[in-house]
């Protein structure tokens, strides 16, 4: 849903045939019943490395090469039910920390391994970080070191992938109206939250970019996708 539905249907309107994974089968179907053949929606949890090996095998088995990887799966530590603003430290334990950076962090790092056994030169590999990668995020802690982490491993994966012909960027939103938001976050800041169509147009800039990879600010509509100075 959100960021990464838009991004699909973007995708797809653009003529690439799109595979779509989640583990809300529900509402991975629903997008993709929508767009309709050939694009496809797969069960896949994305901190399962095996998990990850298979299902880059079985698109290439179906489709004959992979050209784009968008990593984009996120979750924070709080359930979205929960006041963002209460204490941080309530939601700084082992528990919610392993999730998070098994889906943002791990999830990310094991979709580039399989993703790149496969990739030829002119492959893209975008990943979804944060604004949250680059400042402070005093309600979530957690998140915020699983994005920095992401900054850090693109960052660093760049300048290699790149002498192979393989780009890899990482966009950096702001605010974005998603389900990930809690509830009371989402009245306290009210319209201030980026639809989820802005990111998918952050990505098809991006990938249409003759840049090498790097990191690309995408704040606002306002400010637009700016890449960072390297």
């Amino acid at each position: 849903n959100g960021m990464g539905a838009a991004t699909s249907t973007r995708l797809a309107g653009l003529g690439a045939t799109v595979v779509g994974v989640d583990v809300n089968d529900a509402a991975g179907a629903q997008v993709f019943a929508a767009l309709g053949a050939p694009h496809r929606y797969r069960h896949h949890d994305v901190t399962d490395a095996d998990g990850w090996i298979a299902l880059v095998a079985a698109v290439v088995a179906d489709h004959g090469r992979l050209d784009i990887v968008h990593l984009n799966a996120g979750v924070m530590s709080r359930p979205t039910s929960a006041p963002a603003f209460d204490d941080p430290l309530a939601w700084f334990h082992p528990t919610a920390y392993r999730k998070v950076m098994g889906v943002n962090a791990d999830g990310v790092a094991y979709g580039i391994m399989a993703a790149l056994a496969v990739m030829t030169t002119g492959a893209r590999i975008v990943v979804t970080a944060s604004a949250a990668g680059l400042k402070p995020l005093l309600i979530d802690p957690t998140y915020a070191a699983s994005k920095y982490a992401l900054v850090g491993l693109v960052s660093s994966l760049a300048p290699t992938l790149a002498a192979r012909g393989i780009g890899i960027d990482a966009i950096c939103p702001g605010g974005v109206d998603t389900a990930i938001v809690p509830e009371d976050l989402r009245r306290h800041r009210g319209d201030a939250f980026a639809p989820p169509s802005y990111i998918a147009d952050a990505v098809v800039t991006v990938l249409g970019h003759g840049l090498p990879g790097g990191i690309w600010l995408a704040y606002s509509e306002a400010t637009g996708v700016v890449r960072q100075p390297d």
